[in-house]
Parts: C-alpha cells; structure tokens; sequence
C-alpha cells in the first residue's frame, strides 16, 4: 500500500450548472379576469451559472507523463471538467483522451512528468481465495481509502447502472469482498506484489460485500488497441 498509494489519484468532475432565483408570478398571466386576485406561485429563474463539483472518482497513474487510468463512467460527460488531485494535493486539469464503452474503462492525461506509476498485472492469473487490495477515493470524501479481501468469484457477468440510470453489460469481471464504496469507482484491485489486476466498478447494492471489478489485463486482449 505505501509503495502504490502515492499514485492513485482522485478524479473531480465539475460543471456550470444554472443559478436559479425564486420569483412570485400570477400562474394565469395576464388573463385580466384574475389580475387582481392576488394569487402568486414560485417559480424558478436562471440569473446565471457557476461552476459547482457533480461528481467524483478514483484513477491510478499508469505512465510518469501523466497518463491515468479510471472508469468510462466516471468520466462520461463530455461537457463536464476533470481535475486529478494527487496523494501531494496537488491539483492537475485533466484530459479525456480515450473512453471505452465495452469495459467501463477511460484514460486521462496531465501534464507534467516524473509522477509515481503503478504496473498493470494478469487478471487471467487471478485465482479465487487470493488476497486483494482495493484503494479509492471512497464516497469522494475520503481519498486512498484502503480495504482488503479475497476474490470470491470470477468471470462475472454484472449489469451496472449509473446515477443517470443508464444501464450497460460488462463481462468477464472480478468479484472480491474487498469494501467499495461510491467515489471507489476507477481504482485499482491490488495483488499483494503491488500490481493492478483490476479496476473499481461496480458494488451490489442488494447484497453484502460483493463488488465486481474490471479485469484490467488479459492476454486476450493483445490485439486490443
């Protein structure tokens, strides 16, 4: 945990989002029959926009020039604006620079280089019963939160939703009992040599302790740009 927590990162998601007033109007207008009746409902007004935290996540640091892997839905409004705060607490603007749909998965970018990495292991030699260690920014409050498990299942078909209700189909996930928790999703699943063989993504709300995760690296996947 010492050696990989430095280089997992917190993912904040930011947005203009509309600033609203509260104004007393006469639900019939200008009918004149009821313009003087006195009756006033509230409704809401736009007096402007400003930029307020909507969301967040967890990434892990995969190259030393800033390349950072999370989850696709973490980061899936392209009108949104990522910032990685770094185990320093240093802020960097981040850059989408690639989603994929199929396995819930994202890479962003910052600048600057020399930053601590973690390296990617085999999921496909992940067995069941091993020891595993999940570190994310749990709730989005509580960043490198630790928690440890075992694999309890393999090969998991899971339907996840989001907090828009989209829902979509990854395949071929890990389960563990590692606790998860929301702002978790896009961290690293550790072995205990310290290399990730999985991403944060998901957790059963409906039952205790089971969490799927992407397999992060598969050699089936070689061919995979």
């Amino acid at each position: 945990v010492s050696r990989a927590a430095p280089a997992v990162v917190s993912v904040v998601v930011s947005k203009d989002v509309p600033l609203l007033e509260v104004e007393y109007t006469n639900p019939f207008g200008n009918d004149p029959f009821f313009k003087d009746f006195g009756i006033r409902v509230p409704t809401y007004r736009q007096v402007g926009t400003e930029k307020r935290q909507v969301g967040s996540g967890t990434g892990f640091i995969i190259r030393s020039d800033g390349y950072i892997i999370t989850n696709r839905h973490v980061v899936s409004d392209e009108e949104a604006e990522y910032v990685a705060l770094l185990s320093t607490g240093v802020q960097k603007t981040a850059e989408v620079v690639y989603r994929d749909q199929t396995h819930d998965l994202a890479v962003l970018k910052i600048s600057g280089a020399g930053y601590p990495t973690l390296s990617l292991g085999n999921s496909a030699a992940v067995e069941l019963g091993q020891t595993v260690v999940a570190i994310g920014n749990a709730l989005g409050e509580y960043n490198n939160t630790v928690s440890v498990g075992i694999v309890s299942g393999l090969g998991r078909t899971i339907e996840a939703q989001d907090s828009f209700g989209q829902v979509e189909t990854i395949e071929n996930t890990i389960q563990t009992d590692a606790a998860i928790n929301p702002g978790n999703s896009g961290g690293p699943l550790l072995a205990l040599d310290g290399t990730v063989v999985g991403v944060n993504v998901a957790v059963e709300r409906a039952a205790s302790n089971i969490a799927p995760m992407s397999r992060c690296w598969d050699p089936t996947w070689k061919d995979t740009p």
